[in-house]
């Protein structure tokens, strides 16, 4: 059980327990005033506490003599009786008010003294429980100061402890960031140094290389030099004899030609410039116009022709990158034909691309000049351009 532990919880009892007191002694003790019988009962009843009178019961035989004596007493004149009961009465009825009056005066006093004590005890029991929970609020704002206090100090310990730890993170951040720099640092001294010694072992490298191929070419320019000389003798003894056969094939040619003109009544055997010619070759659809207009028209087709027909993609299956310049040469034969044909470009396949496209021109109306039909040279420079 845990009640009443406490000091404040057994002063809360006790006055509890005296009000209870009190308030049974007010339904006991105050009531309606007392009020005397009327003398037509000729009897007082009293209600209140039992008085010395009330024990005394005149009418009731205590003996047998006494009662011999109240039948003597009956036997007596009425009105002597009478007379006698009537004084007797009152004088029961004076004094039983008389005791009724002190007894009523006793009881109040004493319910006065009863409620004075108890007002008392309760102001004191008051006093002391007030007194009590002072001293337990003084306890408890001290408990509440004193925590205020500790949680103070936890907090400021907390703070300070925070700060710290704050500031060896930072330190800590600010030690692993200058490892890293000062490791950063190293690792590019270290990569700049090997690459210093990458360079100077090239360098090095090269330079010998170079000493040794200079060597080697020496060698090699010696090598060469004899056997130019060796060669320049064998190619000297083979240009003569050379010379020799073609002073004889020369002589053989013209006798061939001469020959053929003679056969050919001397005509298509010449060749005269594309700028000089009389009468321009006529490439198809260019008949109209002078002959100005003829060779710009033939000029127009054959370029419009060839960059046409030219596989444009070749320069990126090959890598080739820009404009490609290309330089076709051919001749416009006697009978119109194109033979000849020469290409010079920076990429063999372009040369191949370029002659394969002109051999397709269509046949023309062979050049003129002086009446007859003559062979005529033409160059063409075709710029190709290229994705990129």
């Amino acid at each position: 059980m845990k009640y009443l532990e406490t000091k404040h919880e057994r002063n809360s009892a006790k006055i509890t327990g005296l009000l209870l007191i009190i308030l049974t002694l007010l339904l006991f003790v105050v009531g309606p005033p007392y009020m005397d019988p009327p003398e037509e009962y000729g009897v007082a009843i009293n209600f209140g506490t039992p008085s010395v009178a009330d024990d005394v019961q005149p009418d009731a035989p205590s003996s047998p003599e006494d009662a011999n004596e109240n039948d003597i007493a009956e036997e007596a004149p009425a009105e002597t009786d009478e007379v006698v009961e009537e004084d007797a009465a009152e004088e029961i009825i004076e004094e039983d008010v008389a005791e009724e009056v002190a007894e009523e005066t006793v009881e109040e006093e004493s319910v006065e003294e009863t409620v004075e004590e108890v007002e008392e005890v309760v102001e004191e029991t008051v006093d002391e429980t007030a007194k009590q929970q002072a001293e337990e609020d003084l306890l408890t704002q001290q408990a509440e100061e004193a925590l205020k206090i500790k949680e103070a100090k936890e907090a400021e310990e907390r703070a300070e402890q925070e700060a710290k730890d704050k500031a060896e993170k930072e330190a800590k951040e600010q030690a692993e960031k200058e490892a890293k720099e000062q490791a950063d640092r190293e690792a590019k001294e270290a990569k700049e140094a090997k690459e210093k010694a990458d360079r100077d072992a090239k360098a090095k490298a090269q330079k010998q290389a170079a000493e040794a191929k200079k060597k080697a070419d020496r060698i090699a320019a010696e090598k060469a030099a004899k056997a130019k000389a060796d060669a320049d003798a064998k190619a000297k003894a083979a240009a003569e004899a050379k010379a020799a056969a073609d002073r004889a094939a020369k002589k053989k040619a013209a006798a061939a030609a001469a020959a053929a003109k003679a056969k050919e009544g001397g005509s298509g055997s010449d060749e005269v410039s594309f700028n000089a010619i009389e009468n321009v070759p006529i490439y198809p659809g260019c008949e109209s116009g002078n002959n100005a207009a003829r060779k710009k028209c033939m000029s127009d087709k054959i370029k419009q022709f060839v960059g046409g027909k030219f596989d444009k993609e070749l320069a990126g299956d090959l890598g080739l990158t820009g404009v490609q310049n290309i330089v076709i040469t051919f001749k416009i034969n006697n009978k119109g034909q194109v033979v000849s044909i020469r290409a010079k470009a920076k990429h063999p396949k372009f040369e191949e691309e370029a002659k394969r496209v002109t051999k397709l021109l269509p046949k023309m109306k062979p050049g003129k000049q002086n009446g007859r039909a003559v062979t005529v040279p033409y160059r063409l420079p075709l710029r190709i351009q290229t994705g990129n």
